[in-house]
């Protein structure tokens, strides 16, 4: 063993000693650190965990989806509302030309969307007076990937014919039907029989998104025997190995000409992207952990407060021994590592305990809630690093305050 390994055993040995000699006050002094790690890794893990859940999502679809519609989806800047509020829904007229015209090397799928108001749904068990409806055509179950548990989807002939037959989500179905299976089962919708042919598996809320477990879907000719849309869209999604631009280009080309726009007239139309939506949370998940850091730097500096205070007390306590140590041929670098051996060990006993506070709430959260925590290496290798150096800054004044001490004056005291 070498000469600097055996010097390091022996001064974190007597470092072991002292922490277990003054086990309340070592608590006390790393409580700071332990609050400041935790903070800054809890922002981070759930800035993470939200990017890393929307990205997923995005990715399980697919990043070439295009959705035609009235409104732009807005991140950063000013949003021109008043220029898009008399612009026309997307209309079904439109989805139909485009799946039409629409050049089959570039569009894999293509569906059109509309939601309306609330309606009454009623079964034989149970009556709802607020349910989210949509009305869907096209081949709505390929681009989105909802895969159903019970039953099937809509036939084209059902479709086409406005045929009286719904998909209804899982905690719907679960409402409605609570102890029977709904499957060939007639709902009532504001007083009009429909037969239940499917269940969507269950999908979970998203952040920010509607909750499609409690969604009931129809074809979209039946659907506008009820209400007016209040929203639509027609969703598009290309190849795989097809660029964004060359499907933007086809869009906007086969929607200029339906709506009949001139050469230099505007788009009356938004062309949205699922990667606008994660590209523009970028800006956000920058602040809020530069917010995470803030409050976490504030804990941290009291913390590092803390230990360096705790410090200049152990050197005062240990002055004898000091002397003691440097009297028997001990040099200044022994007593300096001892010191910041101690004040690091403060720091990272303090790192570990806040950081496997935030493992164990993102455990329950993930259990109890349908938002996963996904834990990165990266964000624990940043806290443990961050404790390290305030372990190291807290602790130099007092250990070189200690190395410096006469060992004559320090064996006095």
């Amino acid at each position: 063993m070498s000469k600097w390994l055996l010097w390091l055993k022996e001064a974190a040995s007597l470092t072991w000693g002292f922490l277990r000699a003054n086990k309340l006050r070592s608590l006390l002094s790393m409580l700071g650190v332990t609050i400041g790690i935790f903070a800054i890794v809890t922002v981070l893990t759930a800035t993470y965990s939200l990017e890393r859940n929307i990205r997923d999502s995005i990715d399980k679809l697919g990043n070439n989806i295009v959705y035609v519609q009235k409104w732009p989806w807005a991140f950063g800047g000013s949003y021109k509302w008043w220029e898009y509020m008399n612009r026309p829904e997307a209309t079904v007229k439109e989805y139909r030309r485009m799946r039409k015209e629409g050049n089959k090397d570039l569009i894999q799928y293509s569906s059109f969307y509309f939601e309306y108001k609330s309606k009454k749904v009623k079964s034989k068990d149970e009556e709802i007076s607020s349910v989210n409806s949509a009305g869907i055509e096209g081949q709505f179950f390929e681009i989105n990937q909802w895969p159903i548990i019970l039953g099937r989807e809509f036939t084209d002939f059902e479709i086409d014919k406005a045929r009286n037959v719904a998909i209804i989500g899982y905690d719907l179905a679960l409402n409605l039907f609570p102890s029977s299976n709904p499957l060939g089962e007639k709902l009532k919708i504001n007083g009009i029989n429909t037969s239940v042919i499917g269940v969507l598996e269950k999908q979970g809320q998203s952040l920010g998104s509607k909750n499609y477990d409690e969604m009931i879907l129809l074809p979209a000719n039946y659907a506008r025997r009820f209400a007016r849309p209040v929203s639509s869209a027609i969703i598009i999604k290309g190849f795989d190995d097809i660029s964004l631009s060359a499907l933007d280009y086809e869009i906007d080309r086969i929607m200029r000409s339906a709506r009949k726009l001139r050469p230099k007239d505007k788009n009356n139309f938004a062309i949205n992207k699922l990667t606008m939506f994660s590209d523009g949370l970028n800006q956000t998940f920058m602040v809020i952990n530069l917010v995470g850091w803030l409050i976490g730097g504030f804990s941290l500096l009291v913390g590092g407060f803390g230990i360096a205070n705790i410090m200049f007390v152990s050197v005062k306590e240990r002055t004898s021994i000091i002397g003691l140590q440097k009297a028997l041929g001990a040099k200044k670098a022994f007593i300096v590592g001892q010191f910041l051996i101690e004040s690091i060990l403060l720091c990272l006993v303090g790192a570990v305990i806040g950081i496997f506070g935030v493992a164990v709430l993102g455990s329950l959260v993930t259990r109890f809630t349908e938002f996963t925590i996904f834990q990165s290496p990266t964000i624990i290798l940043q806290g443990t690093l961050v404790a390290m150096v305030i372990g190291l800054v807290a602790g130099f004044i007092p250990a070189m305050s200690a190395a410096r001490l006469d060992p004559v004056e320090a064996l006095r005291k």
